[in-house]
């Protein structure tokens, strides 16, 4: 049998499962276990295949292998991806998470450019009850906060209220598709407005996650408050009595157990860091597709723990040390003991792999750190034996190494005991910790793992060795190291960067035909080319500007001050986000004074600009006026070598880093003194 023990059924004859008929003991019942079941993926419940539908379409938020633990076809198994899906399963989210959910409505409508299709709202279901709070959302992976997404988004978050209302924006924006009726009722959902721009989605509309603090309906009998919880044994027992769980009313859990339970999850455990978290913990999201012996497994493997049926009652129990509840010896026998001394090599393992949610690795399954045990590598000949396992609700690199070493612990506890016991056995419970104390035998701890009523009036019990070391932790030493995985960059044709600068070339004179434009060349292997723009000051919208393939430079014609911009065009059809160029704001207050010898010009210096072209003339024709040298970089500004009685008039122009010129500011005149 195997050690680890997230789900125990103990059955008390026919009667028994009759108290809860259909609940955890009459299917246990039902498929012909009426003792103990172990990790629940042993032969009597088969894990649950995947719909067609389901293993066509999801698209789950990472790939992984064969042996990972995450199976991308099992629904919530590190999803972070949205999905169309026509037949889906509700998704329940414990703790907090990032996740994601199908998409139910799509819906496309004119932009405030007047742009068709330009607006696209989406509606993406990430929870099928009443959640928390809904936090950072996230598209494609890149933060809604970012500022490639600055007046792109509308976020609209329900919270999955029982009476909520329909969404207001969505009643008035979709034109009677969504309407007050829908109100999305105990559901949670994000109601997102898009304005699809190619530089900030250049692969179309983007799937959408978000951080999700799951349930808050949670009772904690320890206060008789309701509230948000990620503690596994309170998760458990919501899930036992929510509608679409167990369906169990709160008299069938045992309280005391439950709270005890409580408890050890809640204990202050130390990390290797110095820092501190409690003992057991639950953050992830599964769907109600997975089965409910999936989901109940996953709940108690966080907690090292148990789920026990016994009387029509269940016992919730989290991962500790057992205090004995008795001691079996030769006097409670009614019939033979039957003791294995060690587990067959098949069975064996000295090293632990597991898989956990990493929350610094956007929330995908990761690796943790490997548990290999010399001491038991040597008593198994120096073959390193591992097993493999999965912690999907589990996000703490210390909590899953503890998981694995208690794990790796149980199994190396090698005796078993099967026993006739008299009724004495009767005050003993499945998980219940004994001594186990017969004759010509040294005594041993251990904790039973199978019970069952016999026919002749006693009970039968299944032992399995277990001692306080299992949970003994050292962070010092235990705890290892969670080294960064190697960086992998896969190709990605949907993105492009933009031209590092843009340079245009600065004109000298008064007047002007053409103006030659330069940018740097943008290295990407899916480069097909550049787009260019101009916008000359008198037009309200940009003028495109054919461009080439590898081109880095063109002359543009125009005659007033221009601003220009330029993008790059991966062969996708992808862009990248402008590089601009724009005309910087003229001179202003521009004033003329006459000073010994010279002229001093004064006003405000632009923000937007790094230097000034001076241009004089003896006239006040422009045409007739010639560039000075100088340029000044700031204001005021003297204009030195004149004699005294000469009269000049002046007109300034503007010029940005970029090299783009602005309107003349001017003329003002003076006269040396």
């Amino acid at each position: 049998m195997p050690v680890a023990i997230p789900f125990i059924a103990a059955a008390a004859g026919a009667a028994a499962s009759a108290v809860i008929g259909g609940g955890v003991l009459g299917a246990v019942a039902a498929a012909g276990a009426a003792l103990v079941v172990s990790a629940v993926g042993a032969a009597v419940f088969r894990p649950k295949s995947p719909s067609a539908a389901r293993s066509a379409n999801v698209t789950p938020g990472t790939d992984t292998g064969p042996g990972s633990g995450f199976d991308p076809r099992t629904p919530g198994a590190g999803r972070t991806q949205s999905f169309r899906q026509p037949i889906t399963e509700h998704q329940i989210v414990f703790g907090r998470c990032r996740t994601s959910g199908p998409v139910v409505f799509l819906h496309s409508a004119t932009d405030d450019e007047g742009r068709a299709d330009g607006f696209l709202h989406v509606v993406v279901v990430l929870a099928a009850h009443r959640v928390r709070a809904i936090g950072e959302v996230f598209l494609n992976g890149t933060a809604s906060t970012d500022a490639k997404f600055a007046g792109l988004l509308r976020i609209d978050r329900a919270l999955g209220d029982p009476g909520q209302a329909a969404n207001a924006n969505l009643v008035a924006d979709t034109g009677g598709q969504w309407t007050a009726a829908h109100r999305g009722q105990g559901r949670a959902y994000l109601a997102v407005r898009l304005k699809l721009r190619p530089e900030a989605f250049p692969s179309g509309a983007p799937s959408l996650s978000a951080i999700v603090e799951g349930a808050d309906t949670i009772l904690d009998p320890r206060t008789g408050a309701t509230a948000w919880s990620d503690n596994p044994a309170l998760c458990l027992a919501w899930y036992l009595t929510s509608p679409f769980g167990w369906r169990a009313v709160w008299a069938d859990i045992d309280l005391p157990a439950l709270m005890a339970a409580a408890n050890i999850c809640d204990e202050i455990m130390g990390r290797r860091d110095g820092t501190a978290e409690r003992r057991y913990t639950v953050n992830g999201a599964v769907t109600l597709g997975e089965g409910k012996i999936a989901i109940t497994r996953k709940l108690v493997a966080a907690m090292a723990g148990a789920l026990v049926v016994s009387g029509g009652r269940f016992y919730i129990h989290a991962g500790a040390p057992a205090l004995p509840a008795a001691t079996l010896t030769s006097d409670d026998l009614r019939g033979d003991v039957t003791i294995v001394g060690s587990r067959p090599r098949r069975d064996l393992f000295n090293g632990v792999r597991a898989v956990y949610v990493e929350p610094a690795a956007a929330w995908q399954p990761t690796d943790a750190p490997p548990l290999l045990a010399s001491n038991y590598v040597t008593e198994d000949g120096g073959e390193a034996i591992y097993r493999d396992m999965e912690f999907p609700l589990t996000t703490s690199a210390a909590t899953v190494q503890r998981l694995m070493k208690i794990e790796l612990e149980r199994n190396r506890r090698q005796r078993e005991v099967a026993m006739q016991a008299n009724l004495s056995a009767l005050r003993l419970r499945p998980w219940d910790g004994v001594t186990v104390a017969l004759e010509r035998l040294t005594p041993f701890p251990a904790r039973v793992t199978g019970w069952a009523l016999a026919p002749d009036g006693g009970v039968n019990l299944q032992l399995a060795e277990e001692d306080p070391a299992v949970w003994a932790w050292n962070p010092a030493t235990d705890e290892r190291a969670t080294g960064q995985n190697p960086s992998v960059v896969l190709p990605n044709p949907g993105v492009i960067a933009a031209p590092a600068a843009i340079l245009v070339e600065t004109p000298l004179g008064t007047t002007f035909s053409a103006i030659a434009v330069s940018w740097s060349a943008v290295g990407s292997a899916y480069l097909a080319g550049y787009e260019i723009e101009f916008r000359p000051t008198s037009v309200a919208v940009w003028q495109g500007y054919a461009g080439g393939f590898g081109a880095t430079a063109v002359a543009i014609p125009t005659a007033e001050p221009t601003a220009f911009r330029v993008r790059a065009q991966a062969r996708s059809g992808a862009v990248s986000g402008w590089r601009e160029a724009l005309v910087p704001t003229a001179a202003s207050g521009l004033a003329a004074t006459g000073i010994a010898g010279d002229v001093r010009l004064s006003g405000g210096f632009p923000a937007d600009a790094v230097r000034l072209q001076v241009f004089e003339a003896s006239s006040a024709s422009l045409s007739a006026a010639t560039k000075l040298a100088s340029e000044p970089t700031a204001l005021p500004w003297d204009r030195t070598g004149l004699t005294t009685g000469q009269t000049r008039w002046y007109w300034l122009r503007s010029v940005s880093a970029e090299g783009v010129v602005s309107a003349f500011a001017g003329p003002v005149t003076a006269t040396a003194l």
